[in-house]
C-alpha cells in the first residue's frame, strides 16, 4: 500500500467524522467546517511530499523491485543513414559525413 492511499482514507474518515458530529452538536458546524477545510489545505499539500510515494506494509516485506534485463553484449554496431550533427543523409557504413566532416558514430 503507498502512503498516499492512508491519506486518501483518511480524508474520507475526517469528512464522516466531521458530518456526524454536526448532526449531534450542530452549535460547533462553523469550527467544524474550518477544521475541516484547514485539515483537506494542509493535506495537499503533505500529499505532494517525495515521501508519499513510499510503499508501507503491515507485518510483510514487499518484494524487491524487479531486476532489469541486461543489455546483449557483443551485438554487431549499426551505422546510422544520416549525420547526427547536421542530419544529411548518408549511405550506410559512411564514417565520416560529406557534408559537415563530422564522423558518424556507430550505435
Amino acid at each position: 500500500m503507498i502512503l498516499r492511499w492512508v491519506l486518501t482514507i483518511s480524508y474520507l474518515v475526517v469528512l464522516v467524522v466531521a458530518i456526524l458530529v454536526q448532526f449531534l452538536d450542530p452549535a460547533i458546524s462553523v469550527f467544524l467546517f474550518y477544521g475541516v477545510l484547514g485539515w483537506f489545505i494542509l493535506s495537499f499539500f503533505i500529499y505532494r511530499l517525495p515521501a508519499m510515494n513510499r510503499p508501507i506494509s503491515w507485518g510483510k516485506t514487499a518484494p524487491p523491485p524487479p531486476a532489469s534485463a541486461p543489455l546483449p553484449s557483443g551485438s554487431p554496431a549499426v551505422s546510422l543513414d544520416f549525420c547526427t550533427n547536421c542530419g544529411t543523409h548518408v549511405a550506410p557504413g559512411t564514417a565520416t559525413c560529406p557534408s559537415c566532416g563530422r564522423a558518424i558514430a556507430p550505435v
